[in-house]
This record gives structure tokens, C-alpha cells and sequence, in this order.
């Protein structure tokens, strides 16, 4: 059990992301399925340990752990399960968003000591990351947002209109197979993962896939059953 007396921030990132075996069958960006399990090994791998590089204290809800039936009940319960633990704010980040950089994370960090929410817009609507205050989380209106659409980012910026809203810069998210093409192309070209990336879109046929998501491997499980989220 993790909880904020073992660290010395308030501040926890949760990863929310699904294992690469559930999420190379949502998402079949490479035509070989054992290919397309080890791209996503490397997303979850990389996104890993850039979180572990910030120094910050995280959390991973994956299928294991998730709980409730809709996108909204699971990321609602999974944040109210890392505040449960003690920490006043949560950046909530998932694995499919290659451009994602260390120096991000701990912008977030440093933004939540001023504002009540981070965003982390993408170019479709949605967020790449969303940082949030306890203070001002209310799990029934998050819970019933309009989660993988076109409309989150919108939705989110009415729920918070009151609220002191800091944004990170715009990125790519991989809703699609050209976003993920798109993005690994925007990375340095000194960049290793970068290199590995088109590895696998260079000796597999790309496939046409489009998702409006959200936006093994060493992690703190959170650990839940599941069963109806837990307000």
C-alpha cells in the first residue's frame, strides 16, 4: 500500500492505459498481431519510464483494476482511488501519446500549485493529460463527461469554467494510424524510441484505425475489485 507518507509530494500521476494484450486488439495499428502486442509493450514501456525519469509518485489503472462499466466510471474511480491514498492532486496521463516528454509531467506538477486543473489538449478534441485538484473533483459530473469524443476537451472547459485552468502545449495524440505515424515522424531523429517506432511501421502495412480514446512493466497496481465504481 502506497500512500502520500512515503513521499514527499502531494502530487501522484496516474497512468491509465490498458496492458498491451487488450490494447493491441482495440488498437491494430500494425497488420501482424504479435507485432502489434510489442508496439504497445513499447508505448506502455516508454510511457513508463518517463514518468519514472519525473521523480513523481504514480499509480497504473489497467483492466486488472479498473472498475465500472463505461470510460467515465473507471477513470472517475481510478482518481478517486489515488486521492483516497492521500494525495491532494492526480495528472491523469494514458500510453498513446508519443510526444509525451518528461518535462510535461513535471509542468503539470508545477501548474497544480497554482491552479485548480492542467490541460494537455490534443488535435481532436481531447487531452493527452489532465491534472486535477481534489478540491475541486466532483466524481458524479466527471463520471458522466462524454469520454472518447470529439467534445471532452470542450466538456471539461464548461464543467471548470469557474476554476483556474493552466494548459500544457498541444500534441499528438494516436487516435488513428496516421496520427501514430504522424507523431513518431515529429520525434528527434536522435530519439531511440523514435527509431523503434518506425521500425515496426516500416516492416508492417499500416491499417487504417480510428479511436477517440483518451486520451509487463514495473508499476504500483491500485489494486481495486471490481464490481460499480465507488463514489
Amino acid at each position: 500500500m502506497y500512500t502520500i507518507k512515503d513521499y514527499s509530494t502531494t502530487t501522484a500521476v496516474l497512468l491509465f492505459a490498458q496492458s498491451e494484450k487488450i490494447e493491441s486488439g482495440l488498437k491494430p495499428i500494425a497488420s501482424c498481431s504479435k507485432q502489434n502486442v510489442l508496439l504497445w509493450k513499447k508505448m506502455n514501456g516508454n510511457v513508463t519510464k518517463l514518468i519514472q525519469k519525473s521523480k513523481l509518485p504514480y499509480f497504473v489503472s489497467d483492466e486488472n483494476s479498473q472498475v465500472g462499466t463505461t470510460f467515465g466510471e473507471k477513470i472517475t474511480h481510478a482518481i478517486q482511488a489515488v486521492f483516497v491514498k492521500g494525495f491532494a492532486k492526480v495528472i491523469v496521463i494514458g500510453n498513446d501519446c508519443i510526444e509525451l516528454k518528461v518535462q510535461h509531467l513535471l509542468q503539470a506538477e508545477k501548474d497544480l500549485k497554482t491552479n485548480d486543473l492542467v490541460i494537455g489538449s490534443d488535435y481532436s478534441g481531447g487531452a493527452y493529460l489532465i491534472g486535477i485538484s481534489k478540491s475541486e473533483f466532483n466524481a458524479d459530473l466527471f463520471e458522466t463527461l462524454p469520454w472518447q469524443t470529439k467534445g471532452v476537451l470542450t466538456a471539461v472547459q464548461t464543467l471548470y469554467k469557474t476554476q483556474s485552468i493552466a494548459y500544457l502545449p498541444r500534441l499528438n495524440d494516436c487516435n488513428d494510424a496516421f496520427d501514430f505515424k504522424k507523431a513518431t515522424h515529429k520525434l528527434s531523429f536522435s530519439d531511440t524510441f523514435r527509431k523503434i517506432l518506425l521500425s515496426f511501421l516500416s516492416i508492417n502495412k499500416i491499417q487504417n484505425y480510428f479511436d477517440t480514446g483518451f486520451f509487463s512493466y514495473d508499476y504500483h497496481p491500485l489494486n481495486f475489485n471490481k464490481g460499480s465504481p465507488v463514489s
